[in-house]
């Protein structure tokens, strides 16, 4: 049987930058490793969240599974600060759309490793 929990695992260029950006977006860090001379770490997006992120640096993955180094899950988020999160990582970063309203009030965003992600609004309506 599967368990609650869903992992998911990003493979990047810099995972100290991309742990700054999360950590500046509110992810809570839970732990920080090092395997084999790469640093990694896993966070969740809330401390209740079911999801937790693993990041791995793209050299480790190269090294040690390298069949899946171009996986890239497609990510979409959510939240109920719709508004307050595209100014926040808009203070991070300059690879962020503006805010659309169709079909959903929504934005998109890169990380430090140029990985895009889209946030939508959960139960939230943005003025038109």
């Amino acid at each position: 049987m599967i368990n609650k929990e869903v992992g998911v695992m990003l493979y990047v260029d810099d995972v100290a930058a991309e742990q700054k950006f999360w950590q500046a977006i509110g992810c809570k860090v839970e732990e920080e490793k090092e395997e084999m001379g790469y640093q990694s770490f896993s966070m969740r997006p809330t401390s209740d969240s079911s999801v937790v992120f693993m990041v791995y640096a793209k050299e480790f993955i190269q090294k040690v599974s390298p069949e899946v180094l171009n996986n890239q899950p497609s990510l979409l988020f959510e939240s109920e600060e719709l508004l307050m999160l595209h100014a926040k990582i808009a203070e991070l970063t300059d690879k962020i759309s503006p805010i659309q309203t169709e079909p959903f009030p929504n934005f998109n965003f890169a990380s430090p490793s140029g990985i895009i992600m889209p946030l939508r609004a959960f139960k939230m309506e943005v003025a038109r």
